[in-house]
């Protein structure tokens, strides 16, 4: 189990127990949304409900100009920011979605959406591994690379089932309705921007 005083972030901690870990934070007394410093918890809830909407930003951006050509700069790295803040955007809006579906949540919205990307970690950690072997090696085919997103994609929905019925006080069959509706509208915004990017889903049928 998980406890308190672990070592871990609360991302790592949500990721590998996100039932313990969001009864945790949800009962924090100070605010369940900023646990992290004391810098965070003076902050105001929009500014904490943008911190790990720009973590995932940075692991993207980072990762995606070391993919393509194997080097990163500040410029770099603002341009591919800029570029994919849209995905991070439509993850809110998603999220945004699931949190009003549940009138009976424990907190706020915005406290809730924070809680919401503390799941992160899943794709952050795939992102990083998959991008980071298809810039090291030309072993790595882009087939596999996607086909191995099935495993942040189930992570996920653990994770996504454990903060409907623990944030948002769902039942379980609420949860996994969500988790499922979180898994389709993800994967069909990723599909449907990959079939753009190569032209159509005429090129990718092939």
């Amino acid at each position: 189990m998980i406890r308190a005083d672990s070592p871990f972030s609360s991302e790592m901690q949500v990721a590998l127990a996100p039932t313990v870990t969001y009864e945790r934070l949800l009962s924090s007394a100070s605010s369940p949304a900023a646990f992290d410093s004391a810098q965070a918890r003076k902050a105001g809830p929009h500014v904490r409900s943008l911190r790990r909407p720009a973590l995932v930003i940075l692991v993207i951006a980072v990762m995606a100009p070391f993919m393509a050509v194997q080097r990163v700069t500040l410029g770099l790295v603002a341009t591919a920011a800029l570029s994919w803040a849209f995905a991070v955007l439509l993850q809110s809006l998603v999220g945004l979605a699931i949190v009003a579906s549940a009138p009976a949540r424990r907190i706020g919205v915005l406290p809730a959406l924070d809680l919401w990307f503390a799941g992160h970690v899943p794709y952050s950690l795939w992102i990083l591994v998959a991008f980071g072997l298809t810039a090291t090696t030309t072993k790595a085919k882009i087939g596999l690379v996607i086909f191995s997103a099935i495993v942040p994609a189930i992570w996920t929905a653990v994770i996504v089932i454990a903060f409907c019925r623990t944030v948002l006080g769902t039942s379980t069959s609420g949860a996994r309705w969500r988790a499922a509706a979180h898994f389709v509208s993800i994967w069909a915004i990723t599909s449907s921007y990959i079939a753009w990017a190569a032209g159509g889903w005429f090129q990718l049928l092939p």
